[in-house]
């Protein structure tokens, strides 16, 4: 049978916490019984989502009401043979998590120490999750955000590889820092996009709310920051060690998010990153002229081939795909090649 939607990471989300209405659900559990990486792909989303939640649950209580509370939210799913099994792996997970926090709780306040957790993004996947002071995060593909289970009263920080968007809680007594190894932002309570790959040339912040600071070492070594304003981006070039501060469209630079591609008269190069992140492909351009190009469009939740027509009709740039697979049958890496 041929499924009429293309179920994504935001559709699985909205499923595991039942906010779905009942044709939304049978599309998305016939998505998932469609293939065998399918189910794989939904059972890794749940075990992360469900594993941070809970985290979150025993962090805030003691662990006796954080399971009672785990107990309801399971209880509350809409039953499926689907969440059965689910609910069966997210005993074995909850366990060590109970272990680990009847461990730090009963020790004296003072005493507890600070531990870090690390919120990873599998390529091609989009989560999102809330830090112990409330802040939003929502991570990009192939992302990792590594955080304290409590910041401290004085400073509140994190370490990113890969892109997230903040919603960071205002507290004028303790800034939010978020560093990248290369540079770091640091804001009191506002709203902003960081694009910041170890493996990439460059790290780049948009102000969507607010201020922010942008700080990073000159060829010199030397200290420098930029005051940021909404609707500014500055990029930092880690080879030349300069950064540069410009207007930009907000909507494209946050979109992918949502799950959305927004271009709007956007160069190829900056495309093809968005979409190497997205779908985690690889590029080949086999005729230089192309990076001239610039392109428009809005895709919501649409896959790579959709895109490339676009490029395709619009300025005759063809492509073609090319999977590698693991010893399972699975897609491991794709190459698209521009010609």
């Amino acid at each position: 049978m041929k499924l009429e939607k293309e179920i994504n990471e935001l559709d699985l989300l909205r499923y595991i916490h039942n906010e779905l209405s009942g044709k939304e659900c049978l599309e998305v559990e016939e998505w998932i019984n469609s293939s065998e990486g399918n189910r794989k792909l939904a059972e890794d989303f749940y075990y992360l989502s469900f594993a941070v939640s809970s985290m979150q649950l025993i962090q805030r209580s003691a662990p006796q009401k954080a399971l009672d509370k785990v107990n309801k939210r399971i209880q509350s799913k809409r039953p499926s043979r689907l969440f059965f099994y689910f609910q069966r792996v997210a005993a074995v997970l909850l366990l060590p998590l109970l272990l680990l926090s009847i461990h730090l709780i009963s020790k004296p306040k003072a005493e507890q120490p600070v531990s870090y957790l690390e919120a990873r993004m599998t390529p091609g996947m989009i989560g999102s999750l809330v830090l112990s002071d409330g802040t939003k995060v929502w991570l990009n593909s192939s992302s990792l955000l590594r955080y304290p289970n409590t910041f401290s009263e004085h400073v509140r920080e994190v370490e990113l590889d890969g892109e997230a968007y903040f919603e960071v809680v205002e507290n004028k007594q303790s800034p939010f820092i978020v560093k990248t190894g290369d540079a770091s932002v640091k804001v009191l309570g506002t709203k902003f996009n960081i694009d910041a790959y170890k493996s990439n040339g460059f790290i780049a912040a948009t102000l969507v709310e607010g201020a922010i600071e942008f700080n990073y070492k000159n060829k010199h070594t030397n200290n420098q920051t930029i005051e940021m304003r909404p609707n500014d981006r500055v990029q930092y070039d880690k080879n030349t060690s300069k950064a540069q501060k410009h207007a930009t469209y907000i909507p494209k630079d946050i979109a992918w998010k949502n799950g959305q591609i927004i271009l709007k008269d956007t160069p190829l190069p900056d495309i093809l990153w968005i979409l190497s992140k997205r779908f985690h492909i690889d590029f080949v351009v086999k005729d230089p002229s192309f990076y001239k190009y610039s392109f428009t469009g809005v895709f919501t939740n649409q896959q790579i081939e959709r895109v490339l027509d676009h490029f395709e009709r619009s300025s005759g740039i063809r492509y073609k795909i090319d999977h590698q697979f693991n010893e399972d049958g699975e897609i491991m890496k794709s190459q698209i090649e521009l010609y």
